[in-house]
């Protein structure tokens, strides 16, 4: 989100120097297009964080992700195990829960997204 906020925000002042720049006279008009612009960015942003993706606490867990078995990040065998009973809820991803899992062929643990 805050890479959004940015880049809107550089779009806001360009749209802002672009008026300034305009031919006196349409000046005034590309006045009242700038600020018709600056304000549908603000309802745009405004709207972006309202529909960031918040995951409901209420909806139930899985039993575990739907591959349990995956190509581990260090080895590249596929032998990267979901570790059963290890499922959380996360903020940071896109399902809004991931696993702990375990490689039988390396050994390397980490949580992963749980698809």
């Amino acid at each position: 989100m805050a890479d959004l906020d940015t880049r809107m925000n550089a779009v806001k002042e360009g749209i802002a120097r672009l008026a300034a720049l305009a031919a006196p006279e349409h000046q005034r008009e590309a006045g009242e297009l700038a600020e018709a612009m600056t304000r549908e960015l603000d309802s745009a942003i405004a709207e972006a964080g309202a529909k960031e993706t918040v995951h409901d606490t209420a909806s139930p867990m899985p039993r575990g992700p739907r591959h349990e078995e995956i190509r581990c990040p260090v080895c590249s065998l596929r032998s990267f195990r979901f570790q059963k009973g290890t499922l959380r809820r996360s903020e940071d991803s896109n399902s809004g829960f991931e696993a702990f899992f375990h490689c039988l062929s390396c050994g390397h643990e980490a949580w992963h997204e749980a698809l």
